[in-house]
């Protein structure tokens, strides 16, 4: 027994099978896995471009949102710059100091002192507030590192600048702080503003100063530098405030390009920008495209391991799954080679439940059919042979009982007895008919009736004129052919067993008709034989029949009678060679196949009809 889906030869078939891998399984296992994979080659390229350019836009995002994470730290130390000058402006100490410094030089000096301490609180509020300064209309500085002497911001580069952009207020670019007394400077990024009397707005009573240490600017400017080609920071004029590595595009192309924060260089770089800064700044970082690619592979390097991983899976079930299914046909194909080879003891056994199954079976029902039917042609060969012997037994050369015959018939003419001639005629008529050496086993419908009468006529001497018989055949159905000493057989069993037993005379009917195919079956007995596959070389056609009857007014017959003379054994009586109707039955049988039959219908105490069909067919 098999397992389900399998396919296996019986008997010699299995070591053949062993030998046999066959081409049908690695073949559709190849096309398959070709088409599959190309299909999962597509699907992972579509799926490994939009991984790919979702974690490119991410990491995109991320470096926009770092960017727009320093923008807002700047803004604020913007703000809270603004918000000191602010601060300062409205101070109540340093309003009166400022517009009330009159008298001694010791009120001047402690009025400097106490606007230098309230400055210098102001140094704490935001890390990295290098210093304070006040430098007033009239030439005087106040400071939150006290009294600097004669120090003149007028004097310095970066201070000029300013005064002669015609800002109100606004931040510098970086320059070095005032010396110290000892002489020590620092880089700062200087915040400046008007300072204005708080009872009179109109009247400028100075420029209020702030400086933040560069490095403070600096350090908030920081930015991961992973994907960076670089950054810079720049003041509303272009100039550059912070820079770290190399920006290759010019400003003007990216602010001008620039959209929803990002700027794509057509064959170039990437930008992306930030302009929430106050005073026009702006902070333009450019990423890196030979980081940002493995960065963004990355992400599609599980998804290659995961395809990969469901390919070789997939490929093994389905490589399982097709083998399932050519395994039955292999031994399919092995069986019809075997078969193909002569051997029609191979079988399959095949049991997948489904139309391979099916045809598993009818191989195997067609296997013993081939063999069955080889066995019945050689059947039929032997029976074509043995009739051809006995019509050979029947035709030693009778000239010799002819030229005796003729001797009788001239006697009995000579002497006056005509019925002796007539008899001996006859006679001579049915040796004729039956002696005759024939190349086939066919004769015509017309010779074998002729033989049927000169057999009745006979036989009408023999018991005494006790029947009386009537042949009937339409002239064009003469040239019928019709396998030879068919009728007789019939004929001698009509008088034997109907006539003969009767009280009283009887009668004899021969008819032969043309018929379109078959009749309904209502006989007591019907004989029919499955086909043989050989034909004789004469056309029988298909629908038309010929239809012989031989009827008589008998005692009839019962089962047993008709079972009896249906037997070929029964002709052999005393050692005599009789051709009884078992013979006759075995000739239509092997001759004609389905397509010819003989029934027998009787009725005991009213007679007997043995009806005969073949093919009609007419002799070239």
């Amino acid at each position: 027994m098999t397992e389900s889906g399998k396919g296996c030869m019986t008997d010699s078939g299995r070591n053949k099978r062993k030998r046999h891998t066959g081409k049908l399984g690695p073949k559709l296992i190849r096309t398959v896995l070709l088409v599959v994979s190309a299909a999962f080659v597509g699907f992972f390229a579509i799926v490994a471009v939009q991984v790919f350019q979702a974690s490119r836009a991410r990491e995109i995002d991320n470096q926009r949102s770092q960017l727009t994470q320093t923008a807002g730290r700047i803004q604020s130390l913007q703000s809270t710059i603004k918000n000191i000058a602010s601060l300062i402006v409205y101070n109540d100490v340093v309003q009166r100091g400022i517009s009330g410094i009159s008298g001694t030089l010791g009120d001047e000096l402690y009025a400097a002192r106490r606007i230098s301490d309230t400055l210098k609180e102001y140094l704490h509020i935001v890390d990295g507030t290098e210093e304070i300064t006040i430098y007033t209309t009239d030439g005087q500085t106040f400071t939150s590192r006290y009294v600097r002497g004669n120090m003149n911001p007028e004097k310095t580069e970066w201070f000029r600048e300013f005064l002669d952009s015609g800002r109100e207020s606004g931040f510098t670019g970086v320059h070095s702080s005032i010396p110290m007394q000892s002489g020590y400077t620092t880089d700062v990024i200087s915040y400046i503003t008007g300072y204005y009397s708080i009872d009179n707005y109109r009247n400028k009573l100075g420029e209020l100063i702030i400086n933040v240490e560069y490095k403070t600017l600096e350090d908030m400017t920081r930015i991961d530098p992973t994907l960076l080609r670089g950054y810079v920071l720049l003041s509303s004029e272009g100039r550059i405030l912070v820079e770290s590595g190399q920006i290759t595009a010019p400003v003007e192309e990216i602010t001008q390009g620039v959209k929803n924060g990002i700027y794509q260089q057509r064959g170039g770089g990437l930008y992306v920008v930030s302009d929430q800064m106050d005073d026009g700044w702006l902070l333009i970082s450019q990423i890196s495209g030979t980081a940002l690619l493995p960065r963004s592979l990355t992400a599609v390097v599980p998804i290659f391991i995961v395809f990969v991983m469901m390919l070789v899976v997939l490929g093994f079930l389905l490589s399982h799954m097709i083998r399932r299914v050519t395994d039955p046909i292999n031994a399919l194909s092995q069986a019809s080679g075997a078969v193909g080879r002569g051997d029609f003891s191979v079988s399959v056994d095949i049991r997948t439940d489904d139309e391979v199954e099916d045809l598993a079976k009818a191989f195997n029902r067609m296997v013993v059919n081939i063999n069955d039917l080889m066995n019945a042609s050689v059947e039929h060969e032997k029976k074509i042979q043995q009739m051809q012997m006995e019509n050979l037994l029947l035709q030693i050369n009778p000239h010799f009982i002819y030229n005796t015959m003729n001797s009788i018939v001239y006697m009995a003419r000579m002497s006056g007895n005509r019925e002796i001639a007539d008899f001996t005629n006859a006679f001579i008529s049915l040796l004729q008919g039956t002696l005759r050496v024939r190349s086939s086993i066919y004769t015509s419908l017309g010779e074998e009736l002729k033989n049927a009468g000169s057999y009745l006529y006979l036989q009408s001497y023999r018991y005494g004129n006790k029947f009386s018989w009537e042949i009937d055949c339409p002239p064009e159905l003469e040239r019928a052919q019709i396998v030879s000493v068919m009728l007789q057989p019939v004929v001698e069993n009509a008088i034997f067993h109907g006539i003969a037993p009767k009280d009283g005379p009887g009668r004899i009917w021969i008819e032969a008709r043309r018929t379109g195919g078959k009749i309904p079956c209502d006989a007591a007995k019907m004989i029919t034989e499955t086909a043989v596959e050989e034909r004789p070389a004469e056309d029988f056609g298909e629908e038309e029949k010929l239809r012989i009857v031989v009827r008589d007014d008998g005692i009839g017959m019962d089962e047993q009678t008709l079972e009896q003379i249906l037997d070929e054994s029964y002709v052999q009586k005393g050692g005599i060679h009789k051709i009884g109707l078992g013979n006759v039955l075995s000739r239509i049988r092997e001759t004609y196949g389905k397509e010819g039959s003989l029934r027998i219908e009787s009725t005991p105490g009213r007679g007997t009809s043995v009806i005969i069909e073949i093919p009609y067919a007419v002799r070239a």
